[in-house]
């Protein structure tokens, strides 16, 4: 094994399991400790999903670099993972809620747009302002505890923004029923990921 692919396994990997640990247990203890959802921007979420992929690509152009005359499948591999990171860029967007209950997340929803001056019209997946024309797209996945609210369109950036806002605002100042199953998977996972990375550093680094 080269000196670069040691180091990569060795000290590299296990800090970025050990940073994506620090995500799942963020929102965890922020949930559990704080009695209420959390609500941040995808993009936040999108970066850790980079963490998540970035041991693959790193690994595969060491491998690359380190072996002459690299067969084109040495580079498949990164190359297929920024092609998925780079639409996942795309899909995640707007703002993700957790550990919230079906019936919190709407009261907090239709409040702040009430609160903004603004009556919406709701369908199965949308909500639509009556006073503007504007979208929100709505996801609501109850029985884990998550939701995501992104703009159905460009001229909706501004709007979400403040729904979002005034949604946190809520949540700060107005109890409700919460869903902690993902603030508790989080735990969990962050847990695992702490014990495998340090069993890789010590695995690594013995002797």
């Amino acid at each position: 094994m080269s000196h670069s692919s040691k180091l990569y396994i060795s000290i590299v990997l296990p800090g970025l399991i050990l940073l994506m640990a620090g995500f799942f247990f963020f929102i965890a203890l922020k949930t559990l400790f704080g009695r209420r959802p959390v609500v941040f921007s995808s993009r936040w979420l999108f970066g850790f999903v980079c963490l998540a992929f970035l041991p693959s690509i790193l690994n595969s152009v060491f491998m690359g670099f380190s072996i002459k005359n690299a067969s084109l499948i040495t580079w498949i591999n990164p190359v297929m993972f920024s092609v998925i990171l780079v639409f996942m860029w795309i899909q995640m967007k707007g703002y993700l809620v957790f550990a919230i209950s079906d019936t919190y997340f709407r009261e907090a929803l239709l409040t702040t747009i009430r609160s903004l001056g603004l009556t919406a019209e709701e369908t199965m997946s949308c909500l639509k302002i009556k006073e503007t024309g504007q979208e929100i797209n709505v996801a609501i996945q109850g029985w884990i505890g998550t939701a995501q609210l992104k703009a159905a369109g460009r001229g909706s950036n501004e709007l979400l923004g403040k729904i979002a806002a005034g949604m946190d605002g809520f949540f700060k100042t107005t109890p409700g029923k919460m869903n902690y199953m993902i603030s508790w998977f989080y735990l969990v996972m962050g847990g695992f990921m702490v014990v495998l990375a340090t069993a890789l550093f010590f695995l690594m680094n013995k002797g």
